[in-house]
C-alpha cells in the first residue's frame, strides 16, 4: 500500500483496512451512540416516514401519503423497502445518516483507486468532511445519494476505455436510479462527468471531433432525466412550496466557503467550531502544496482535473434557492473537497512526514468526531425532555408551534410530535416529499413551514404576523394545543385562553380554551 510516489512504499498492504475501519468507526459512532441527531430538517423526514408506514391511526384524518416519483426519494424507499420492516422509524434515520458516514469515506477511497490505479489511506482525511453544512441541515435524501454518485463517477470514469454504446446501456439504471434517489445527487454525477468528458476532449487534440462523437453516444443515459427535468419545469404545476429562484446574496456565497464545517445549530459547542476551522486550515495548507515541484507534496491525478473543476464552477454558480428549493448552494462544495482529496496523493514523503501528516489529520478529525459526539448527547437530553412534554398531548391534537430561540434547531422539532402523540403539526415537508395535507386541513399548513417566533404571535404590538396570511391566521381555533419550544413569559400568554399542561426544561404544551 502507498500514500507516496511509487518509489516510496511506507505501509504494507493491510494497513489502509485497519485504517478504513478506524476511519468509519469515527465517523459513524457520534451518529449511533445517542436516541436524537442534532440536524435540523430530519425530524421532518422522521415524522413523514412514520405516516408512510402507520396508516389507521388519528393522523389519517390530517394526512395521506402516496409514494411518486419525485427525484427526493432515497431515504423513504430504504424506508419502505427495508426499514419499517427491520426497526422503528428513529433507529431507521440514525442507520441511514451512519451509512451516508461510511459510505462518503468508502466512495473517496473507490474513486482514489481508479484515479490512481491504487489504493491510496490519504483519501480517508474525507473524514474531516463527513459532518458537513448538508448534513447538520438534515438534508437526508441529498446526503445518502452523495456517496452513490461518487461511486458511479468512479465508475464513469473507470470504463471510459469501453465501447460507448455499452458504456451507455451500463449505465442508464445507474442514472435513473440516482435521479430517484435526489435530483441533486444526480446533478453532482451529471456535472463530474461532463467536467471529466470535457477534459477528453481537450487531451484528445486534434482528434476531438471523432471523441465528442463517442461522449454524445455514452451521455445518452443522462437524457432521459435532463428531458424529465425540463419537461416538469415547463408543463408542471407550481410547487405547494413555490417556484422561486434566486442567485442569492453576498451571505449565501460566503455560506460556501464554510458549508464543508458549518455546524448550522447554535448549540454547536466552540470546541466543535474550533475543528471546523482547523479542519478547513489543513485542507488548505495540504492543497497548497499542488503547486510544488518537488519534497512533500500533493499531486493531482490528471483524471481528477475536469470534475474538480466542474464542481468547483457548480458550487459558485448555483442559486441559493433553486425551484422553491432553499439552501441549494452549500450543498456541492463538501462534494467538491471530497473529489479533490481522492483526486490526489501524497508524494516526496518519508516515514517521519507520512506519520506527522497522518496524525494531525487523525487528531482534527477524532476531535471533530467526539465534539459531534458531545453535541448529539446534549441534544438528546434535550429531546428527552420535549417527549416527556408530548406525553400530555392526546391523539388527533392539533398543535401549534411556537419557539423563544433564534437556533435553527428549533425550526422543526415540533414534527417529533407526528410519532409520538399522532398528532397534526402544520410544518411537515409536501410538494416535493410524497406527503399529502387531506384538503380541509391545507389553510392551516404550510409545505415548508416552521415554528413561529413565540413574539410574533403573542406581542399584540408587532403587526409582522398580521402583515402576511398563513397557518396562523386563525390558530386560536383552528389547533387545539400550543407547544412552546422555550419557556413562554407569563406576559405573553396572559392575554390568551391557555391553560398549561406540562413544563420539561424549556418545553411547554398548552390546551387552548374553547
Amino acid at each position: 500500500m502507498i500514500i507516496a510516489d511509487d518509489q516510496t512504499r511506507l505501509l504494507k498492504p493491510w494497513c489502509l483496512g485497519v485504517a478504513m475501519v478506524f476511519a468509519v468507526l469515527i465517523a459513524v459512532l457520534p451518529i449511533l451512540l445517542h436516541p436524537y441527531l442534532p440536524l435540523v430538517d430530519l425530524p421532518n423526514h422522521i415524522a413523514r416516514q412514520y405516516i408512510a408506514a402507520n396508516p389507521g391511526t388519528a393522523l389519517d384524518a390530517y394526512y395521506g401519503y402516496t409514494f411518486a416519483m419525485k427525484g427526493n426519494s432515497a431515504g423513504d424507499l430504504l424506508w419502505l423497502a427495508v426499514g419499517q420492516h427491520i426497526t422503528d422509524v428513529y433507529t431507521f434515520s440514525k442507520l441511514l445518516m451512519a451509512l451516508y458516514a461510511a459510505n462518503l469515506l468508502l466512495s473517496a477511497v473507490v474513486l482514489a483507486r481508479v484515479l490512481h490505479g491504487r489504493w491510496l489511506i490519504w483519501p480517508l482525511a474525507t473524514l474531516l468532511l463527513v459532518f458537513n453544512g448538508p448534513f447538520f441541515w438534515g438534508f437526508q435524501n441529498f446526503v445518502i445519494t452523495v456517496p452513490l454518485a461518487l461511486y458511479a463517477l468512479a465508475a464513469w470514469i473507470h470504463y471510459e476505455g469501453t465501447r460507448p454504446w455499452l458504456r451507455a446501456i451500463l449505465f442508464i439504471p445507474v442514472v435513473i436510479v440516482i435521479f430517484e434517489l435526489h435530483i441533486l445527487g444526480f446533478i453532482v454525477l451529471l456535472v463530474s462527468a461532463f467536467g471529466r468528458e470535457v477534459h477528453r476532449l481537450f487531451e484528445a487534440g486534434r482528434r476531438w471531433r471523432q471523441q465528442l462523437l463517442q461522449h454524445c453516444i455514452s451521455a445518452l443515459p443522462f437524457l432521459f432525466p435532463i428531458g424529465l427535468i425540463v419537461w416538469r419545469t415547463f408543463t408542471a404545476a407550481p410547487n405547494d412550496y413555490g417556484d422561486i429562484t434566486r442567485y442569492g446574496s453576498l451571505r449565501a456565497r460566503i455560506d460556501i466557503l464554510r458549508s464543508p464545517f458549518d455546524v448550522v445549530s447554535n448549540d454547536g459547542s466552540a470546541v466543535l467550531e474550533l475543528f471546523g476551522t482547523m479542519s478547513l486550515i489543513v485542507l488548505v495548507f495540504a492543497f497548497l502544496t499542488l503547486r510544488k515541484k518537488s519534497g512533500l507534496r500533493l499531486v493531482l491525478a490528471p483524471r481528477a482535473l475536469g470534475p474538480i473543476l466542474a464542481l468547483a464552477v457548480l458550487s459558485v454558480a448555483v442559486p441559493s434557492v433553486l425551484d422553491g428549493v432553499a439552501y441549494v448552494q452549500i450543498r456541492f462544495p463538501f462534494v467538491m473537497a471530497a473529489v479533490a482529496i481522492a483526486g490526489t496523493s501524497w508524494h516526496g514523503v518519508d516515514r517521519r512526514q507520512a506519520l506527522w501528516v497522518f496524525l494531525v489529520f487523525a487528531v482534527i478529525a477524532v476531535g471533530r468526531s467526539v465534539s459531534v459526539e458531545q453535541l448529539a448527547a446534549r441534544h438528546s437530553a434535550d429531546m428527552q425532555d420535549l417527549s416527556l412534554v408530548l406525553a400530555d398531548v392526546p391523539e388527533g391534537a392539533r398543535l401549534f408551534p411556537v419557539r423563544m430561540s433564534s437556533d435553527r434547531i428549533d425550526w422543526h422539532l415540533q414534527a417529533y410530535a407526528v410519532p409520538q402523540a399522532n398528532a397534526f403539526v402544520p410544518t411537515l415537508f409536501r410538494g416535493a416529499h410524497a406527503l399529502q395535507i387531506e384538503e380541509a386541513w391545507h389553510h392551516i399548513a404550510a409545505a415548508q413551514g416552521k415554528s413561529l417566533p413565540a413574539f410574533m404571535v403573542f406581542d399584540e404590538s408587532n403587526e409582522t404576523l398580521g402583515a402576511v396570511s398563513g397557518f396562523w391566521d386563525n390558530w386560536e381555533n383552528d389547533f387545539t394545543h400550543v407547544l412552546a419550544l422555550g419557556n413562554l413569559d407569563e406576559e405573553m400568554v396572559a392575554s390568551s385562553d391557555l391553560l398549561l399542561l406540562g413544563r420539561q426544561g424549556r418545553y411547554e404544551m398548552y390546551e387552548i380554551g374553547s
